[in-house]
C-alpha cells in the first residue's frame, strides 16, 4: 500500500501538483457543454441525430463511440462514457469500451465529445464533477489538503490534515482506480 501511495505523488502526467489558486485559473465555467459530433461512415442522419440528442445532456469531459458495422440502437458496442477529466481521456475509455463489446468487423469509430462551453486546451482540466468539488469542499477547507485524480477513470479523492496527499491518493483508488495522483495541493 506504501507503494501505491508513493506512486501516486506526482500527477498522471508527471507534472508536480499545483495549487488551488493555480488550478482553479485553469477551471472551466461547470455551467454548460458543447458537442462534436464527428462523421461516422454509414451513420444515418436520422441515427447520427438522435445519437446527438442523447449525448448534449452528459457532463464534460464525455465521449461516445460506435462499431460501424453494428446496429447503432441495439449494439452493446455503443459506449457511452461522461465525466472524465479530458476530451482524451473520454475517448480513450469510450473506445476501449467499444471494442471490447463489439462482435467483430471493423474497430470501433469515435462518433462524438462533449467538451465544456468555450473550451480550449489547458495545462489542468477537470471533470464536471471534480471542478464542483475543488471549487466547493475543498476551497472551503482549512489547512492542508490535495486531490488526486485518476486520469484513466475520471475519479478523484479528496484528502485533508497532515496526510493530505496520501489520504487523497487512497480516495481516489478507493473509488477502483489505480492511476491515481496528487493533482492539487495545499499547505494550508
Amino acid at each position: 500500500m506504501a507503494a501505491l501511495l508513493l506512486c501516486g505523488m506526482a500527477t498522471a502526467a508527471g507534472a508536480e501538483p499545483i495549487s488551488y489558486e493555480v488550478a482553479s485559473k485553469n477551471l472551466f465555467s461547470p455551467k454548460g457543454a458543447s458537442v462534436e459530433m464527428l462523421p461516422v461512415p454509414g451513420l444515418l442522419a436520422d441515427n447520427a441525430a438522435l445519437l446527438e440528442s442523447v449525448v448534449k445532456d452528459y457532463a464534460y469531459y464525455a465521449a461516445v463511440a460506435v462499431a460501424p458495422e453494428e446496429e447503432l440502437l441495439t449494439s452493446e458496442a455503443t459506449v457511452l462514457v461522461a465525466n472524465h477529466h479530458s476530451a482524451e481521456a473520454a475517448a480513450a475509455a469510450a473506445l476501449a469500451g467499444c471494442n471490447a463489446a463489439r462482435k467483430g468487423g471493423a474497430e470501433c469509430v469515435l462518433a462524438g465529445l462533449v467538451r465544456p462551453k468555450k473550451w480550449a486546451a489547458r495545462d489542468f482540466q477537470l471533470s464536471l464533477e471534480g471542478t464542483l468539488v475543488l471549487t466547493g469542499d475543498y476551497k472551503k477547507q482549512k489547512g492542508p489538503r490535495a486531490m488526486a485524480i485518476s486520469a484513466q477513470t475520471g475519479f478523484f479523492g479528496l484528502g485533508f490534515g497532515a496526510q493530505a496527499p496520501e489520504a487523497a491518493v487512497q480516495a481516489c483508488a478507493d473509488k477502483g482506480a489505480t492511476d491515481c495522483a496528487v493533482a492539487v495541493v495545499d499547505p494550508g
